[in-house]
């Protein structure tokens, strides 16, 4: 990292003022194509930010009045997550989660948060979004345990350190932003982790990794290992993080402890956290939290979570569904029926190895024993491919194409190397979570968003868990407890590196 010269320009402007800062460091924490117009890229820059796409996730925290017994916290529809057109394609019961299927089923009303997507050549507009959930509320499907037409948008406030401002309910937020196939066997994440630095400049968006928190918190061990020069500055060297959502934070956080004391987050909104939502909805006489963004963590975290435990004081991980209380919707309207998790992904390995569904307990057992081989298989692959059983990427592009890795879909990988009764697993594992569709995204993903301990068919346990208090708190705490320095509301005029 450069001393502080007048080479590297920023301008911006808050509440009216034009401020020009002139730092050492630039740190794109946003999505960099939104700063294409007041930022001259690299040709090499060029052809990276042309390579990525995203999609769309559109989220609407609701009350409801229930119709019958609720029987499951969170239900998805594959067959409509498979599409990415819009279509409400899910929920999760936020009472239920916070208080337990009986007490949901017990109360007037209940919170849920509702799921919409759009793929990477899909329109995403707010309001055609709006008038697809309303169609689907208005007139539901026999998986929808909720009274039709009966329903309201929850409108609470939130709070960020004392700051209180109406919080953001629907969320539409562009969301994984992805490398194309062609740009991935041209090793695309290792292109942009060899430039890192380059200009002073360093990217910590999603962008560079995968969508998660935890992805966004590992890439940033890669990036200082990769390029231990960023840490030879002198500690009040001038940093300027565009974006104060999870990666700036983080980004922020992890140089704040290494000694560098002038830090400043410049955020586009009126507030930080980016994707981050945790709403507090006042709920069966307390409060049920609803995540809109940012919401559930894996067993893979746990790392993570014990390097961030300063900022988890008082905000415990809670269980949020366990086998059975994950439902799967099977079937087409109006005949659709609703599987437990596990009984879904046995039905695909079953259905996978030729003997349909129902069959006999004989043949479950087989499936059984097909699903503990292919996830060993996996384990080993992925080790062979990555170097190591955990970790966002590997620090080195691997070399070639190694079991089509970069050139096959998730699906033909898995098909391919006798892993294909897995994919009923991986359904709910990988593409419920808006990673998209096993047919259509690059093996690649799915193995840096998978890790071993979620490829194990595990049956009714789960280590799915989210934030008792939200994510929003940790970054509350985050921001409080290093006294960050975020200035909101801000507009970049221009950059000049």
């Amino acid at each position: 990292m450069a001393e502080e010269v007048a080479g590297m320009e920023v301008v911006y402007q808050t509440g009216g003022t034009r401020v020009v800062v002139n730092p050492a460091l630039l740190v794109v924490a946003c999505d960099p194509r939104a700063l294409e117009p007041v930022m001259e890229y690299t040709p090499q820059e060029r052809v990276l930010l042309s390579s990525l796409r995203n999609f769309t996730f559109y989220t609407t925290c609701l009350r409801v009045y229930p119709r019958r017994v609720q029987d499951r916290v969170v239900i998805l529809a594959p067959d409509i997550v498979e599409s990415q057109t819009g279509l409400v394609q899910g929920y999760r019961n936020e009472t239920a989660k916070e208080w337990g299927l009986s007490a949901a089923s017990r109360a007037e009303t209940n919170v849920v948060t509702t799921y919409q997507m759009v793929g990477v050549d899909g329109a995403s507009n707010p309001g055609v979004l709006a008038a697809q959930r309303k169609a689907f509320l208005d007139s539901p499907p026999s998986w929808w345990p909720f009274q039709p037409g009966r329903y309201e948008i929850v409108q609470v406030d939130e709070n960020q350190n004392g700051a209180i401002h109406p919080a953001v309910n629907p969320l539409l937020t562009p969301y994984f932003n992805q490398f194309t196939f062609g740009a991935l066997e041209g090793g695309a994440p290792w292109r942009w982790l060899d430039m890192q630095g380059a200009n002073d400049t360093v990217y910590v968006h999603a962008s560079t990794c995968f969508e998660s928190v935890l992805h966004c918190w590992s890439y940033l061990n890669i990036l200082l290992d990769a390029k231990p020069a960023l840490l030879s500055a002198a500690r009040d060297s001038a940093i300027v993080v565009i974006g104060a959502g999870v990666s700036g934070l983080l980004f922020a956080q992890r140089f704040i402890d290494l000694g560098f004391t002038n830090i400043t987050l410049l955020e586009k909104t009126d507030r930080f956290a980016g994707k981050t939502h945790s709403l507090q909805v006042p709920d069966q006489g307390g409060t049920s939290i609803a995540e809109l963004g940012t919401c559930y963590l894996s067993p893979a975290y746990d790392d993570m979570v014990d390097a961030l435990s300063e900022f988890t004081v008082g905000n415990e991980r809670v269980a949020v569904a366990h086998g059975s209380g994950r439902g799967i919707v099977v079937g087409t309207p109006p005949n659709e029926t609703v599987m437990s998790f596990s009984d879904y992904g046995l039905m695909a390995a079953c259905q996978y190895l030729g003997f349909g569904w129902p069959c006999s307990r004989a043949k479950q057992d087989l499936a059984y024993l097909e699903l503990v081989a292919a996830a060993g298989i996996y384990v080993g692959l992925r080790f062979e491919i990555f170097g190591s059983v955990d970790g966002a990427m590997p620090v080195s592009r691997p070399v070639g194409d190694p079991y089509g890795v970069f050139s096959k879909t998730f699906a033909q990988y898995l098909d391919d190397n006798r892993m294909g009764a897995l994919k009923g697993y991986l359904m709910y594992a990988y593409q419920v979570q808006g990673y998209g569709d096993l047919d259509k995204i690059p093996a690649y993903y799915g193995l840096v968003w998978v890790m071993p301990d979620m490829a194990w068919p595990f049956g009714e346990t789960s280590g799915v868990t989210a934030w008792q208090k939200g994510w929003e708190d940790v970054w509350d705490q985050m921001v409080t407890k290093r006294k960050m320095n975020i200035t909101l509301n801000t507009d970049i005029i221009s950059i000049r590196r």
